[in-house]
């Protein structure tokens, strides 16, 4: 056989034994290492790898990433017991535990076809959650509701026109003011009782900015701004008595002090104490012509009176007056905006306020001692392009906590020294809303969502078992928003 002959028959026989060797296609594959993934997500958490197990080759790369849901904070994540990023990848070398933890503070959450504007909630003393919705340009009618302590709604009462924060009288009666300056006073069960718009003046000028709240006395006067401070009677709406020396409008919801008298600001730069029966006690100026107040005042231990201020692009102010109405301190903001949020006062004498953001910083919050000096500053990212505001004003809770919304969408804890404890993303719209706290820790704080103006109405858990001991802890003093030095 020739050499050719021979390489071909090498090689044909070669074959044949590798055919003879092949494995039989029934057979299982050969082996590879696995490992075992165990991944646990908490509730108010996104992303992936979700809760389960799953076996990995060895060597195969493993990619997560994750993030809170609206109304959760503070989130970990651990590989192996170990702190890690959020997102990240690792090699699965072996068995390995990946975790996902959160505070999840949603107890529950609902939701109005029209935003929760200018709008803190009012607790009545059954539980129950008095909420008012519409916006300004945006919204031609507004409404009230009455929410259970679980988060039911139990009524719903549509009015003409947008409508603000709602206060309680004693006896349960609801009274709500709207954009037209109208107040109306509501039943337990949602029946409207009476309203009144019979004002001394055609009212023609109306503002997009500031609040109309009803002041409610201890003997149940209702007390509100419009073409001047009115006080009304609370059984029939029938007026007491109108208060205006200068003729002016009101921007501002009033107040009452310790000793019955009520606080408001007419026009622009004034500021009034009126008597009970409605006479004038004193009157102070804010330092220029044009400055005004938009918030509500505060009133501490001693009967100082704190508001803030604004004056076109000029800095913004908080004052601080006297019972007699002598001016104690003033602030001036020189590099921020306009301070349109209402002060609030913590069981020492601090007081704490947001302000707008200015044309060369974003917004702050900031805590003043009784002299008027800055104790601390906590400033506030800005998200949008125009800059994000602080309308909402602080609650302060029983553990020293500070609670405040802001256009971030955010609701902000800071500590007592101002650092943040935490944060916790409401939806994706702005919050111009204050919250309210209840001895359980629970919160209530209401939103605008998204581009069609609705609101949320979120109830959230947190440590603070009510607020701390002062006259003035949160937005208009107490949960029935009556305005009133010392609610219980």
């Amino acid at each position: 056989m020739n050499a050719p002959k021979r390489i071909l028959g090498l090689l044909l026989t070669a074959l044949l034994l590798a055919g003879c060797r092949k494995k039989n296609p029934s057979e299982p594959p050969v082996s590879q290492e696995t490992h075992t993934l165990a991944t646990r997500m908490e509730t108010g958490i996104w992303g992936w790898p979700e809760t389960g197990t799953r076996d990995w080759f060895s060597g195969d790369t493993v990619r997560y990433h994750y993030g809170l849901l609206p109304a959760s904070s503070n989130l970990l994540v651990f590989l192996d017991s170990l702190a890690v990023p959020d997102s990240g990848s690792f090699i699965m070398d072996r068995d390995h535990a990946l975790e996902a933890l959160c505070d999840n503070r949603l107890i529950w959450k609902i939701n109005f076809n029209e935003a929760l504007y200018y709008c803190c909630p009012a607790v009545g003393r059954d539980g129950t959650v008095f909420v008012s919705t519409g916006i300004y340009r945006m919204t031609q009618s507004g409404s009230v509701h009455a929410v259970s302590p679980s988060g039911q709604l139990l009524w719903s009462h549509a009015l003409e026109a947008n409508v603000y924060t709602p206060s309680l009288g004693e006896d349960g009666t609801l009274y709500v003011q709207d954009f037209s300056y109208k107040v109306h006073a509501i039943s337990e069960s949602g029946t409207l009782l009476w309203s009144f718009d019979d004002w001394e003046r055609d009212i023609s000028v109306t503002y997009d900015t500031g609040q109309r709240i009803p002041a409610v006395g201890a003997d149940g006067t209702v007390y509100i701004a419009a073409d001047g401070l009115y006080a009304l009677d609370p059984s029939s709406g029938r007026r007491l008595w109108r208060f205006n020396p200068w003729n002016k409008f009101c921007r501002q919801s009033p107040v009452i002090g310790p000793d019955g008298t009520i606080y408001i600001t007419i026009h622009q730069d004034q500021l009034f104490a009126v008597n009970p029966d409605g006479t004038l006690k004193w009157e102070a100026r804010f330092s220029r012509e044009d400055e005004m107040a938009f918030g509500c005042p505060a009133i501490d231990n001693s009967g100082v009176i704190y508001i803030g201020s604004e004056v076109g692009p000029y800095p913004a102010s908080l004052y601080a007056f006297f019972p007699d109405g002598t001016l104690k301190w003033r602030h001036l903001f020189e590099n921020g905006g306009a301070v349109r949020a209402s002060p609030s006062i913590g069981p020492d004498g601090t007081i704490y306020i947001g302000t707008k953001c200015g044309p060369d910083q974003t917004s702050r919050f900031l805590a003043f001692d009784p002299s008027g000096e800055i104790k601390w500053e906590y400033i506030v990212e800005s998200v949008h392009v125009t800059g994000d505001d602080i309308y909402s004003s602080a609650s302060i809770g029983a553990d020293g906590l500070i609670y405040f919304g802001a256009e971030t969408a955010f609701l902000y804890c800071l500590n007592p020294d101002g650092s943040l404890n935490w944060k916790c993303e409401l939806e994706f719209g702005i919050n111009w809303s204050s919250p309210a706290l209840l001895p359980d820790g629970t919160l209530y704080i209401g939103t605008i969502t998204g581009p069609s103006y609705q609101g949320n109405l979120y109830a959230l858990r947190t440590s603070s078992m009510g607020y701390t001991s002062s006259p003035w802890p949160r937005f208009r003093a107490g949960n029935r928003n009556t305005g009133r030095f010392g609610e219980e």
